[in-house]
């Protein structure tokens, strides 16, 4: 079995990610009936023929593309498994912490991009680095969520007129879901439509807090966005794929 397997690892051909999933299903499938497969390749007549490098480096294809749409569900809100927290405070840290925990990942994979490239063409292993762009719109989604339980917030607590508690409490929630977005709009590489008219309706909340003119003590809204949240000119309106 082995000897025939060999050389079908070492020339198959396959020219997309999912061929490569379904040939290494059936690898798998094969090598799992072996008690040791370190062992049992070690011997001499498998040494030789058996293409160790290609096989690590398949094994290592698979493994990330599946962690890369790991990382894409895990800021998927609208999964069971999301947990939805009972408050708008706890549920938009919920979200920051969501995001925090994948963007190191995404970001160690970006910086080894180039020599993992390399190293799948040498061993003729397909990877489309394009899966990225499937973190990249989850966390537009995110955004856009965030976004949404601010503007929900707003209309609620809005009926409370003069309740200063109140207003500071949403001034905190807009301001953290503004910063959050933010970061999102420059890890995504920018926003889609209805992210960017999301995130201008909710930077304009501000202005119904505290109006454009200096109040006790506080800097002008449209002042304090400019600052703070407002999106470079230079970075594209549309998260890459869309």
């Amino acid at each position: 079995m082995l000897l025939e397997l060999a050389p079908q690892i070492a020339n198959c051909g396959m020219r997309t990610p999912d061929q490569l999933d379904a040939f290494m299903k059936e690898v798998e499938r094969r090598l799992g009936r072996l008690s040791d497969e370190n062992m049992v390749l070690k011997a001499e007549q498998f040494a030789a023929v058996w293409p160790v490098r290609r096989l690590e480096t398949m094994r290592e294809a698979v493994a990330r593309r599946r962690e890369i749409e790991g990382l894409a569900r895990s800021l998927d809100f609208t999964t069971p498994q999301w947990g939805v927290k009972s408050n708008v405070r706890d549920e938009l840290q919920h979200v920051i912490d969501k995001f925090d925990a994948v963007r190191p990942v995404l970001d160690s994979l970006h910086r080894q991009q180039d020599d993992l490239a390399k190293k799948y063409k040498a061993e003729r292993v397909p990877f489309d680095f394009d899966c990225i762009k499937e973190v990249h719109k989850s966390a537009v989604g995110l955004a856009k969520y965030s976004l949404r339980m601010i503007d929900k917030s707003h209309k609620t607590l809005a009926e409370q007129v003069g309740n200063e508690v109140a207003i500071q409490r949403l001034e905190t929630l807009i301001e953290t879901a503004l910063r959050f977005s933010f970061r999102c709009h420059q890890f995504a590489g920018g926003f889609d439509a209805e992210a960017t008219r999301l995130f201008a309706s909710t930077n304009g909340l501000l202005d119904t807090l505290y109006g454009d003119a200096p109040k006790d003590g506080k800097p002008a809204a449209k002042e304090k966005k400019k600052k703070k949240y407002t999106p470079t000119k230079s970075s594209p309106q549309k998260t890459a794929g869309q």
